[in-house]
C-alpha cells in the first residue's frame, strides 16, 4: 500500500480524538464493517458488536476481517469497535442531559464503570466527569429531535400483467409519500445492503386492480409489523399513499414504544421513557394516565427541557382535570398550562409538540390558541390523526357538532383502527349528541367500547345518549358500567368539567341523571 493511499486510511469518522482513523471507502469489507457495527449501535446504544456479526456482515470470515483491519486500519476490530463506542458514551456525555457519568457508562454497555473512566481519560484526555459537567455549563435549552426509523422499499409487485403500469406508478407514489413523512428515512435497497438487517425495515407488497396491499417487516426475522390495505380511490381528502403511510407511522409508533416497554430500567433514557408514556396519556384512562406521568416526571427530572415530556405532562395534567382523574382540578390546570407554556417556548416548531399544547389548552377553554396551534402543526405535517381528533375535539368543545364530526371521519380515514382510532369514534360519537343525534351518537359511542371494553369515561355519554334516544335499558348497563369505574361519581361531580359546550353539557348531565346517577 503507498503512502498516499496509507494518509486516507487514516480516519475512521469518529471524529474524535484529534489522532482518530478516518475513511476507509477504498477498502469494502472494512467498510461494510464499519457500517454494520454503527447501525447496530445507533440501534442499541448499549450493544457490543461482535467479530463474527461484523465479518457476517462484511461477507467474509473472522480472520479476513482481522487481517484487513489490521492492514487498513493498523487496529483490531475489537479495538475500533470500542472506540466507536467511546466516540458514542461522548455525544451523550456532551449532550449535557445525562443525570451521572455512571448513566452514560451503563447505556452504552460499559459494565466496568471504572474501566470506562480509564479507557475514556486515555481516550479524549479528560476524565468523562469533566466532559459532563463542561456540558452542563455550556448547553443552552433546546428542542429534542425527533428519531427516525429508516425503510427500505421494494418495488410493488404486479398481481398479473395488466397491472405493471400500475405498479410502477404506485411505487413511485409511495416512496415520494414516504420522502415526505417526518420521522422516517427512505433508504434505497443497494445503500440498506451495507446496513445491519434489524436497523431498517422493509416496506413491500402488491399492487391489484384497484387497491394495494403492503407488508411492513423486519429483515433480520422476517417478523410483520403491520399488513396495510389500501384502495386507490382518494378518501375523505387523502390520497391512498398518504394513508398508507400513516398507517405505516403509526405502526412504526406502536412497536417502538413496545420496544421503550422493555428497556431495562438501569437503560431507559429520556427517550425510551417518553416513548413508553406516550400512549398511556394518550388512552385518556385514569390509571394510564398516572403512570404516563409517573414516567414523564422521571424524565423531566433527567432532562428538565424535554420539549415533548413537558407537552405530555401539560396534556396528562389537562386531562387529568377535564375528566376528574385528581382532586385538585384547578390546580392541575394551572400546572397542565405552565408545562405547555415551557414545550412551546422550546420547541415551537414540532408537529407532536403543537399537537399536544393544542390538546392541552382547549381542556381549559383557551379554543382559539389551541386552534392556532392545530393549525400549525397540520401545516408541518398534514398526515396526524392526533391533530385532526384534537381539531375535532376543539370543534366539539365550541358545540360545532358539524365540523367536528368532519374532522372525526378524516381521522378515521387515515387511521382507521388500533387503539388510537377508537378515540375518533368517541369524538364522533360526541358530536353526534351535539347534533342530537342520539341513536347515531350511542352506535359510534358503543362501537368504541366494543373495540375497547377497557374504557370508562366514554360510558358518560354513551349513558346520556341512549337515555336521550329512548333506550333506557341500555342506558342503564351503560351507567352500571361507568360506575363499576367511579363508585363515587355524582351528577355534581361531573358538571365541574370545563371543556365541553355548556348547553352540550347540560343535556349529558340530564340524561346521567335520567339514568339513575345521584345527585
Amino acid at each position: 500500500m503507498n503512502g498516499h493511499r496509507q494518509s486516507r486510511m487514516r480516519h475512521l469518522a469518529l471524529r474524535e480524538p484529534p489522532g482518530a482513523l478516518t475513511s476507509v471507502a477504498q477498502d469494502c469489507c472494512v467498510q461494510r464493517a464499519l457500517e454494520a457495527a454503527r447501525a447496530e449501535l445507533a440501534r442499541d446504544a448499549a450493544a457490543v458488536p461482535g467479530l463474527s456479526d461484523l465479518a457476517a456482515a462484511a461477507g467474509v470470515s473472522p480472520r479476513t476481517l482481522q487481517r484487513r483491519f489490521a492492514q487498513v486500519l493498523g487496529r483490531s476490530p475489537h479495538s475500533v469497535v470500542q472506540q466507536l463506542r467511546l466516540a458514542a458514551a461522548r455525544q451523550t456525555l456532551r449532550a449535557g442531559r445525562a443525570p451521572s457519568v455512571l448513566d452514560v457508562a451503563l447505556r452504552h454497555g460499559f459494565e466496568h464503570p471504572g474501566r470506562f473512566a480509564i479507557h475514556y481519560a486515555r481516550t479524549f484526555g479528560e476524565a468523562p466527569s469533566a466532559t459532563l459537567r463542561a456540558a452542563r455549563r455550556d448547553r443552552p435549552p433546546a428542542a429534542t429531535q425527533a428519531s427516525h426509523t429508516a425503510i427500505v422499499l421494494h418495488a410493488l409487485v404486479p398481481a398479473t400483467g395488466a397491472d405493471t403500469a400500475r405498479a410502477r406508478r404506485a411505487t413511485d407514489d409511495l416512496a415520494i409519500a414516504l420522502g415526505h413523512a417526518p420521522g422516517l428515512v427512505l433508504l434505497s435497497p443497494e445503500l440498506s445492503a451495507s446496513t445491519r438487517p434489524h436497523a431498517v425495515l422493509r416496506l413491500q407488497g402488491r399492487v391489484e386492480a384497484d387497491c394495494i396491499v403492503l407488508s411492513l417487516l423486519r429483515p433480520a426475522t422476517g417478523v410483520v409489523v403491520t399488513t396495510v390495505r389500501e384502495y386507490f380511490r382518494r378518501r375523505a381528502g387523502f390520497a391512498w399513499a398518504d394513508r398508507a403511510v400513516g398507517a405505516v407511522r403509526a405502526a412504526v409508533a406502536a412497536e417502538e414504544a413496545e420496544s421503550a416497554r422493555h428497556t431495562p430500567p438501569r437503560r431507559a433514557g429520556v427517550e425510551a421513557l417518553v416513548a413508553r408514556a406516550r400512549p398511556a396519556a394518550l388512552s385518556q384512562e385514569p390509571g394510564m394516565v398516572g403512570m404516563a406521568l409517573d414516567l414523564l416526571e422521571e424524565a423531566l427530572v433527567c432532562d428538565p427541557a424535554h420539549p415533548r415530556a413537558l407537552a405530555l405532562a401539560g396534556w396528562s395534567r389537562a386531562l387529568g382535570a377535564n375528566h376528574l382523574f385528581t382532586r385538585d382540578p384547578e390546580g392541575e390546570r394551572d400546572r397542565a398550562v405552565a408545562c405547555c407554556r415551557r414545550a412551546l417556548a422550546l420547541a415551537p416548531d414540532d408537529p407532536e409538540v403543537l399537537t399536544l399544547v393544542a390538546g392541552a389548552l382547549s381542556l381549559t377553554r383557551r379554543l382559539d390558541e389551541a386552534e392556532d396551534l392545530i393549525a400549525r402543526s397540520l401545516a408541518l405535517d398534514p398526515c396526524q390523526p392526533e391533530a385532526l381528533r384534537r381539531l375535532g375535539f376543539i370543534q366539539n368543545f365550541r358545540g360545532d357538532g358539524r365540523r367536528a364530526a368532519a374532522a372525526f371521519r378524516r381521522a378515521l380515514s387515515l387511521y382507521p383502527a388500533g387503539h388510537d382510532g377508537t378515540i375518533s369514534l368517541i369524538g364522533l360519537g360526541v358530536a353526534h349528541f351535539i347534533l342530537g343525534e342520539y341513536s347515531r351518537s350511542a352506535r359510534a359511542l358503543a362501537r368504541a367500547l366494543e373495540l375497547q371494553p377497557a374504557r370508562a369515561w366514554p360510558y358518560r355519554f354513551l349513558t346520556a345518549a341512549a337515555m336521550h334516544a329512548g333506550a333506557h335499558e341500555e342506558a342503564r348497563r351503560s351507567l352500571a358500567s361507568l360506575r363499576r369505574s367511579f363508585p363515587d361519581l355524582t351528577v355534581e361531580w361531573c358538571a365541574r368539567s370545563v371543556a365541553l359546550h355548556p348547553e352540550a353539557k347540560e343535556r349529558v348531565l340530564a340524561g346521567l341523571a335520567r339514568a339513575g346517577l345521584p345527585r
